[in-house]
């Protein structure tokens, strides 16, 4: 009985202790419509791929993206999705296949992604995860030079004074410092 307590223990201070997320896949890059988690657009994917989810979109606007009618951006590299962010026409209507939306709570964020971000400011709480290294970026090592920046993903949660999201974010390192 002592023994299978104390096994019981153990094994609860190690899940407590660890992290609810183990690290970021390109299956974390990906948003997917509300109520529908078939209907996904995510990393990776080719634009006809992305567009037979989301329709024809008008890409006129920030060079290498598109902006869908649903309020949903992508950032193409080579015919191929990139970064996805959400806006405020979004709201509604897609979501992150982690099941972050816009006008939820920076709270509801970290519950969903953990409490490995790179940075929590005032308006913005971001992730960066070493998907070659396996392990989550801190300030430092986000500024130093990667082997690929296409191999980090960010998860960025953009919020109002009030601390709900009116933003999202889901890109690889290279898309997001230099759009390409």
């Amino acid at each position: 009985m002592r023994k299978t307590i104390m096994v019981m223990l153990f094994l609860f201070i190690l899940t407590a202790c660890a992290d609810s997320k183990d690290g970021l896949t390109t299956k974390d890059l990906a948003v997917q419509k509300v109520n529908d988690s078939k209907a996904i657009v995510g990393y990776g994917m080719s634009r006809a791929e992305g567009e037979e989810v989301l329709g024809e979109g008008d890409d006129k606007s920030i060079a290498n993206s598109v902006m869908y009618s649903s309020g949903v951006r992508v950032m193409y590299r080579e015919d191929k999705v990139a970064g996805i962010t959400l806006s405020e026409e979004s709201k509604d209507t897609y979501e992150t296949t982690g099941g972050f939306k816009i006008g939820m709570s920076k709270d509801d964020f970290k519950k969903i992604y953990g409490d490995q971000y790179l940075m929590d400011m005032e308006r913005n709480l971001d992730y960066a995860y070493d998907s070659i290294n396996k392990r989550y970026l801190h300030d430092k090592e986000w500024a130093a030079k990667a082997e690929d920046d296409s191999k980090i993903y960010v998860i960025s949660g953009l919020f109002n004074g009030k601390g709900v999201a009116d933003g999202i974010a889901l890109v690889d390192k290279r898309m997001a410092i230099t759009y390409r």
